[in-house]
């Protein structure tokens, strides 16, 4: 997790389209990224839609993809939230 501005910072994630049902898997430390299970497919920005909408939800912190909207290996900014709220959420909302 890198640290930006205050009250941002940037994130790797690793997407899992086409899933049963959204859901953090949570923190790889050989990626040093978060592992998101989506449900959507990867179809015109449908998983990319559902990732923003969803961590928004869970951490209530305005959320954007930074890169990779054509990949499954991403960079997602948060703004509004700490790095360390983001790990707790995390850790507390994680699921294989």
């Amino acid at each position: 997790m890198n640290a930006g501005e205050k009250g941002s910072f940037e994130i790797g994630l690793e997407a899992i389209p086409n899933s049963k049902k959204f859901g953090i898997m949570g923190f790889n430390p050989w990626t040093n990224s978060l592992r998101v299970k989506v449900k959507a497919k990867a179809n015109k920005g449908k998983a990319n839609d559902e990732i923003i909408q969803e961590l928004e939800k869970l951490f209530h912190a305005k959320t954007r993809i930074v890169s990779g909207e054509k990949s499954r290996k991403k960079k997602i900014a948060f703004t509004g939230i700490s790095r360390e709220e983001v790990e707790r959420l995390v850790s507390e909302n994680s699921r294989p």
